[in-house]
């Protein structure tokens, strides 16, 4: 700073502008220049060790062992005393790996004693609530579209109910756009048929409209054409009246008559040999309307029974032969709201064969699609008419008994677990013995809807499951 203090001076020369830069340059361009490039490296450092430790404290919020905490008050005390960079980075650099050491012995007490990978339970709120976001995700696209697409729903929500962390949640993402295309492409296969029945229908009505139209213009020409004859017979006749009045020899009285018959008699002709062609034209239409007609109605018929083989196939599970969650919502929706209006309550029981996956491990998936067809053959006879009983999905099955309450419905599911527990399935000649646990529900003032009263049946299903397995639990 001394050359500026003498560059203030008055009378130097050294305080002309421009005479000594080069010198005064030339002085700042040792020791000045190096202090000030180390101060930019030095708070460039200090820039960057300060990034890193607001990373690392950041850490801190999920990790309060004494370890760490005492690394963390030796980092402190470091910047306190602003030591040396080196010092303090050292310091960070300690502090960062004793939270890694600590995040590892907390891994750690994740394994099981046989040394898999045991479930970490969600504690992360944001897991937890990302978790149950696409779960709900999938549930909208639950529908009916065959078991293979069944299969691949529950397979996908069973793999997002066993992710514990927010990684393995977001990495089924390409799994649920998978699904997502999937749904659409059935829904745009549906609406084709729906759109082809549509059109051909259409084509129909289109043709018979044109042919009635052509009946009634030809009508209108035939009505047209006989009112232009009646008015050319009036004519022929008035002329007849005024030559009998005007001829005075009956010669050419005689003549004149037998001209105007001649012609009449050309005319009528002329009309009967019109009327037949007529005729024969209107009754091949007729006979080609009569024919589009019993086209129609055969394609009519047709549509009707593709119909219903499209109902059976949206409402029915094509392995049981029973209805399918989709028919159970609607039920179950029709069952609510009936009690809601007229207050007549119903009961719900939830079934699910017990270690069913053994079952298809063991003896294979076809022994397995047997056991289900006999155990639903030897239920139906059990129920009433106004019973219903439908194919949750897999080995879980629903039935509905309306005006029956808890009690009631509880000594049926009773019977019905003694019923499976009592019979021996047999395939190719081994024996196969099944269980089932049931839960059981009745309607509340307080449900809300379909969904609340099925949680509540399935929670107590799986508590009948939780107790040893082949039971029934009411709540």
């Amino acid at each position: 700073m001394r050359y500026a203090d003498d560059a203030q001076q008055p009378g130097n020369k050294s305080a002309e502008p421009g005479k000594n830069m080069p010198a005064e340059a030339a002085r700042i361009s040792g020791n000045g220049i190096r202090e000030a490039v180390e101060d930019r490296e030095s708070a460039i450092k200090m820039h960057d060790l300060l990034k890193r430790s607001v990373v690392a404290l950041s850490a801190l919020a999920s990790n309060e062992s004494a370890a760490v905490c005492e690394r963390l008050a030796h980092f402190k005390n470091s910047v306190q005393k602003a030591t040396a960079i080196e010092e303090m980075e050292e310091s960070l650099r300690a502090l960062r790996d004793t939270i890694g050491k600590s995040e590892q012995l907390l891994a750690g007490d994740t394994v099981d004693k046989r040394g898999g990978q045991a479930p970490v339970s969600i504690s992360n709120g944001h897991c937890k609530e990302l978790q149950s976001i696409f779960v709900c995700l999938i549930a909208e696209f639950d529908q009916d579209f065959g078991e293979e697409y069944s299969l691949r729903l529950a397979k996908l929500r069973e793999k997002i109910e066993q992710s514990f962390q927010i990684e393995d949640i977001v990495g089924l993402r390409d799994d649920i756009i998978s699904l997502v295309q999937a749904y659409n492409q059935m829904i745009n296969e549906e609406r084709s048929l729906v759109t082809e029945f549509i059109s051909e229908i259409g084509a129909g009505l289109l043709e018979v409209e044109r042919q009635y139209l052509d009946s009634i213009t030809q009508t209108g020409q035939s009505q047209s054409e006989n009112t232009k004859f009646n008015s050319f017979l009036e004519n022929h006749v008035e002329d007849m009246k005024k030559s009998a009045q005007l001829s005075t020899t009956l010669a050419e009285f005689r003549g004149l008559v037998m001209s105007r018959l001649a012609t009449i008699r050309t005319a009528l002709e002329e009309k009967r040999r019109s009327e037949v062609i007529r005729q024969e034209r209107l009754s091949e239409e007729m006979e080609s309307l009569n024919e589009n007609l019993s086209r129609m109605k055969k394609e009519v018929d047709q549509v009707h029974e593709k119909r219903k083989a499209l109902e059976k196939e949206v409402l029915v599970d094509p392995l049981t032969g029973i209805a399918n969650r989709r028919a159970l919502r609607e039920r179950l929706r029709a069952e609510l709201h009936r009690f809601q209006r007229y207050r007549q309550f119903f009961s719900v029981l939830l079934f699910d064969i017990d270690n069913f996956k053994v079952i298809n491990d063991q003896y294979g998936h076809w022994a397995g699609d047997r056991c289900l067809k006999e155990i639903i053959k030897r239920v139906k006879p059990i129920l009433r008419e106004t019973d219903f009983i439908a194919r949750w999905g897999g080995d879980e099955f629903v039935l509905i008994f309306p005006g029956t309450d808890l009690e009631s419905a509880g000594a049926v599911a009773e019977r019905l677990r003694k019923l499976i527990q009592n019979t021996r399935f047999v395939y190719h000649k081994q024996e196969i013995s099944l269980t089932v646990s049931c839960g059981v529900t009745e309607i509340n003032s307080s449900d809300p809807n379909q969904e609340t009263i099925f949680n509540r049946v399935d929670k107590a299903m799986y508590k009948a499951k939780k107790h040893g397995r082949n039971m029934v639990t009411i709540v």
